[in-house]
């Protein structure tokens, strides 16, 4: 009840019924169930050789029975239910049994308690009805054939005025008889829940239900006469019977901690057979899973108030499948009464009577279907709930759009994305589905509506949902996630061009793409603190890994984690000694929950035996192809087969946060979690990786596609191209640069004579060469070519490169003048013939131009220039000086927006002012300066 305690443990004996076990045999091959009218057992006769095993535990069986005989099932009409002389050396007894070959499993026998907050009639309106809208539900479709929903409870008066036409055939299992009715009023919970599934309705009596006498109760008795009304002690009982006899919906308003293997089989064996099993999911207040409704194949149900907030006893977590109205709900109550009670117990019921209700006007659909429609069309409470975001289910039920969007059928299409959900930043992803009919249509990305057609390129990373909208029908889809891919291309390595014009010979650049190595397998290791986990609270938040730099999408994941049980102590006692008793391994689970939201159990609760000592820390891998963990084996070291299928990863992203959801069941024992490494394989691309040019970095239209690149070298300058590339499951590289720099002919350089260290016989051989060309090498720099005799010549000529144009003049240098790349004479506007000349300073041109007169294959280039600049000059210096080349300039005043490559030696003097413009760039190799000054200075 809400504002009280309990402390669920497997110590604490108010748990289990006192010295009950179950046991389950195993099936024999071939053997068939036999046909029993009771589940009283002859000990001798039937179940001799489990007596003897009993005794060998130094106990003895005082009363056996046989609580699933009317089941189909023969793996459960397997199943015994012993009540032992000795309570207290129960363990020994179930630990013994478990050892069994024989024995599939036993456990201790659990009571489950109703979940329910009686109170007093403060309401005499259905206002839960109005909520749901129920009665306009009966107008769109008024049902056809009528649904059965089994309340199995502590009740049910069957005989009650606004219950009985609404009744059949009923049981009570704890008793074993066919009354089901209230032995006192106290037994009133039962009764409570039936009026809420199917109060008769335009009787002109009490109240009215949903299921408008379209819904009929199966009454289900599961708590014995002389037993507390507030348990119940043979609920699964119940809901075998209600299986056997053919219910379609079993309404279970009751529950409590920890997990029951018998438990989960009686489930499975409902739903095996057709069953939609709805359930409380508690008033604990809290996100601790409550059983049945935490069981696979139940929905659990939250309750909320009339605002649509989530009332405050109601349990609440990501195990939550819907929520309904829980407060103050007016229904029917023994002897012949009403009165409003509040819990889950109540929301439930209404949920199941909606379920039937929807059923009886869909008479084919499966019990997933009806769970599908349910919450698909429930309405949305975040804002009611700020707080418990996805935890509360799909939202509040909503009968009349259940009932109507199934009418008009708007769950015969879902949408679809293409190509796939995992796309670079930039690209979009087709969002997409197929009218059925004239709905409306809208977008919604982390509620932001982006449109309202029913097909859209979706550009944002995030959650999707699209809202279609059919006459009083409204549906949402479920979330489609659209994930950036964050892993780039390894840049490729690309070749550069420097060539003279028209050079026949280089004319192509070439990317050589990098080693493709991002595929794995990978691991990624967390590096938090140690978690404890204890009773289902822990000490620190459930432990992450980020995975990232994986090109391509899963091929296969493992997953590791190194952990201990411990015995004694809670979430903060990781790290301390264990206490040396009996660890509980079996309340350990672990499940895995991937980037896109997609959760693999790894390790089933209950799996594990509960061992005698601690099994010291251990590393378990779990992998999709490693052997299954062995029931009721102790925890090791090692590769296992997950409990859940991690191939349902594959094809999935890889990138992004994975955690890990581990989970301890009872208190005083902690699991402590030490280690978690995801380990991921993707899959590698059978295409080479593509490259593409482009003429900018932020162009988005390739010139060429290819690894190579032809171009044109009979234009001089230099061109900047760009290039990217792209494997598959990869986003393209960032763009790398590279440039093709076409030197003119014949190439014009200087030195200023003062500078060179040479001869004046060595500067006029060079002056004369029939070819010139120079190297660096160290810093110093080397001439060398042909003389006018045919012989070839070589000389060190400074540790300076040479000056290209233009040359700032500063009072009267002199200046050797020379010209590369011709194959034959030069021609100089000066009127001088030949490679190269010596300019005296006082007769030095500030325009200079020089014509290579050879034979051409490309048209003939003339004039090529070469500028002087007299020093009182306000300077604008833009473009590029070429790799290991000297400038130097002195003006009045310079502004520059020129790019320094590399080895490059710059001076900037001026007396005035110095302005480094946008785009000036020096390399990390270029020597750089400016100074305020004169120039002879």
């Amino acid at each position: 009840m809400p504002g009280s305690s309990m402390l669920w443990a497997q110590q604490i004996n108010d748990e289990f019924v006192e010295g009950e076990i179950y046991v389950k045999l195993k099936v024999q091959k071939g053997k068939k169930g036999e046909k029993k009218n009771s589940p009283a057992v002859n000990l001798n006769r039937e179940i001799p050789g489990l007596q003897r095993k009993v005794e060998v535990a130094q106990n003895k069986v005082k009363e056996a029975k046989q609580p699933f005989y009317s089941s189909k099932n023969v793996g459960l009409q397997n199943v015994y239910r012993l009540k032992l002389e000795n309570g207290k050396d129960i363990d020994k007894v179930v630990k013994e049994l478990k050892a069994d070959p024989d024995i599939e499993y036993a456990e201790r026998v659990r009571i489950r308690k109703i979940i329910a907050v009686p109170n007093d009639t403060l309401y005499n309106d259905l206002w839960h009805l109005k909520k749901i809208k129920a009665s306009e539900a009966w107008d769109v479709n008024p049902g056809q054939a009528d649904v059965v929903v089994a309340v199995v409870d502590n009740a049910i008066q069957v005989t009650h005025p606004d219950l009985a036409l609404n009744m059949v055939a009923g049981r009570d299992v704890a008793d074993n008889d066919n009354d089901p009715n209230p032995p006192n009023n106290s037994f009133s919970h039962g009764t409570h829940v039936a009026g809420i599934v199917s109060a008769v309705n335009n009787n002109v009596t009490g109240i009215a239900s949903a299921g408008n006498n379209k819904v009929k109760v199966m009454p289900i008795k599961a708590t014995p006469n002389s037993s507390d009304p507030n348990f119940i002690y043979n609920g699964f009982d119940g809901i075998a019977w209600a299986t056997a006899n053919n219910a379609n919906i079993i309404s279970l308003s009751w529950g409590g901690p920890g997990f029951s293997q018998l438990e989960q089989d009686v489930i499975d064996d409902a739903y095996n057979n057709g069953i939609l099993v709805i359930a409380a999911a508690g008033n604990e207040d809290s996100d601790e899973p409550q059983y049945p409704a935490s069981y696979n194949h139940v929905i659990s149900v939250a309750a909320l108030d009339s605002t649509d907030q989530r009332s405050y006893f109601s349990s609440y977590g990501t195990g939550v499948d819907i929520s309904a109205p829980g407060r103050f709900i007016l229904s029917t109550v023994p002897t012949n009464n009403y009165a409003s009670f509040s819990g889950t117990s109540m929301a439930t019921p209404l949920v199941a009577s909606c379920a039937g209700y929807l059923l009886s006007c869909f008479p084919s659909l499966s019990p997933d279907s009806v769970e599908y429609i349910l919450k698909k069309t429930a309405d949305n409470i975040d804002a009611q709930n700020p707080n418990y975001l996805g935890q509360l289910g799909s939202g509040r039920i909503n009968l009349l759009k259940a009932v109507s969007c199934k009418d008009v059928d708007l769950f015969a299409e879902e949408p679809v994305f293409s190509p796939i959900n995992f796309f670079c930043e930039g690209d979009s992803v087709l969002l997409s589905i197929n009218p059925i009919g004239a709905e409306t249509f809208e977008w919604f990305v982390d509620e932001q509506l982006k449109s309202t057609n029913s097909a859209y390129f979706g550009k944002d990373e995030g959650s999707w949902i699209l809202k279609r909208t059919l006459g009083t029908c409204s549906i949402n889809s479920d979330p489609i996630q659209l994930i950036y891919n964050k892993t780039l291309t390894p840049i490729p390595e690309l070749t550069a061009l420097d060539v003279s014009y028209c050079d026949l010979v280089n004319t192509e650049l070439v990317a050589t793409p990098a080693g493709r190595d991002a595929y794995g397998p990978q691991t990624f290791t967390y590096n938090g603190p140690v978690v404890g986990f204890d009773g289902y609270a822990k000490s620190n938040p459930y432990p992450t890994v980020e995975v990232s730099g994986m090109g391509g999408l899963i091929d296969s994941v493992s997953i590791s984690i190194t952990w201990q049980k411990l015995d004694g102590g809670d979430v903060n006692y990781c790290g301390s000694p264990d206490l040396g008793s009996r660890p509980w391994n079996d309340e350990v689970s672990f499940s895995i929950l991937s980037p896109e939201g997609i959760s693999i159990p790894l390790l089933n609760e209950g799996t594990y035996a509960f061992g005698t000592v601690t099994s010291g820390v251990v590393t378990t891998v779990f992998t999709t192809n490693g052997a299954p963990v062995t029931d009721g084996s102790d925890p090791v070291s090692g590769n296992f087969k997950a409990a859940g299928d991690l191939g349902q990863l594959q094809n999935r992203i890889a990138q992004g946060t994975w955690t890990l959801i581990a989970n301890d069941n009872y208190l005083i024992d902690p699991l402590c979690v030490s280690g978690f490494e995801v380990i991921v394989k993707t899959n590698e691309p059978l295409l080479p990786t593509a490259v593409k040019w482009y003429e900018s970095p932020e162009s988005t239209a390739a010139i060429h596609n290819g690894q190579t690149l032809s171009v044109v070298n009979n234009q001089v300058g230099e061109t900047t191209y760009w290039a990217r590339a792209q494997c598959d499951g990869m986003c393209p590289s960032e763009p790398v640069k590279t440039k093709v720099r076409v030197r003119p002919i014949p190439e014009i350089f200087a030195y200023s004579l003062e500078t060179l260290d040479i001869t004046i016989a060595q500067a006029v051989e060079i002056m004369n060469a029939q070819s010139l060309d120079y190297s660096v090498d160290n810093n110093i720099y080397t001439l060398f070519g042909i003389n006018s005799s045919g012989q070839s010549f070589s000389y060190q000529v400074s540790d300076e490169g040479p000056m290209t144009s233009p040359v700032s003049l500063c009072e009267s240098n002199s200046f050797v003048v020379f010209g590369m790349g011709c194959n034959g004479t030069i021609s100089w506007s000066n009127g001088e013939s030949g490679t190269g000349f010596i300019l005296e300073g006082q007769n030095t041109p500030l325009a200079l131009t020089a014509t290579c007169n050879q034979s051409w294959d490309c048209a003939p280039l003339s004039n090529i220039p070469f500028d002087f600049i007299e020093n009182n000059t306000n300077l604008t210096l833009g473009g590029i000086v070429p790799v290991n080349l000297v400038q130097d300039f002195y003006g009045q005043k310079i502004e520059s927006s020129q790019l320094l490559e590399a080895g490059v030696k710059t001076k900037y003097v001026a007396p005035s002012s110095i302005l480094l413009q946008p785009g000036f760039e020096a390399s990390n190799t270029a020597i750089f300066s400016a100074e305020i000054g004169d120039c002879a200075n």
